[in-house]
């Protein structure tokens, strides 16, 4: 998505989060709650979907979810102890941080999926891919139609033969003869 998010919105998916849903980490909780109560803070978070390459990431798992129930990114170094994203968040409430919440469905729950803010750059990067297929695509469907075309064309020219008629024959077996030549 590449839409604002507001506050208000990250707030509310939060506190839907914490309430139906058990942390493996205790301390998580702690942090969402933070977050929840100190709007300020949670106006520098962005929600992703992918471990960025570079920048701080908070990773919160509820029960149902394979992941660690905590880890923290900050450039390169990781940590599991959450005491020190709530020291960052006091010392630093501005910085911009990502935050990476696993659960049960959360690939097509519509509240956090909106809330997921895509890069640029993947945008970009999709937007390539997507391209590339669109024009595979398109010659696909253009060989199919030049196939059918000739395979049309192939069923007159037998109906032609079959009426016995010399001058549908002769103009249709022309027509085929500048198919062909035009598709080298």
């Amino acid at each position: 998505m590449n839409r604002w998010v507001s506050t208000s919105e990250k707030a509310a998916f939060l506190q839907w989060f914490l309430k139906n849903h058990r942390l493996k980490s205790r301390e998580a909780r702690t942090i969402l709650d933070y977050l929840v109560n100190h709007l300020h803070v949670l106006e520098h978070i962005t929600f992703t979907s992918t471990l960025p390459a570079s920048g701080k990431t908070i990773v919160i798992s509820s029960m149902q979810s394979d992941e660690p129930g905590f880890v923290y990114y900050d450039q390169a170094k990781k940590s599991e102890d959450p005491s020190k994203v709530l020291g960052e968040f006091m010392a630093h409430p501005t910085v911009k941080r990502n935050l990476m919440i696993h659960f049960y469905g959360s690939h097509i729950h519509t509240s956090y999926q909106q809330l997921i803010q895509t890069p640029i750059k993947e945008q970009f990067q999709n937007y390539k891919r997507f391209k590339g297929y669109e024009q595979v695509t398109q010659s696909v469907l253009e060989k199919v139609q030049k196939d059918t075309d000739r395979a049309t064309l192939l069923t007159q020219i037998d109906q032609a033969l079959d009426e016995r008629n010399e001058a549908k024959f002769k103009e249709l077996s022309l027509l085929l003869k500048e198919m062909d030549q035009s598709s080298k």
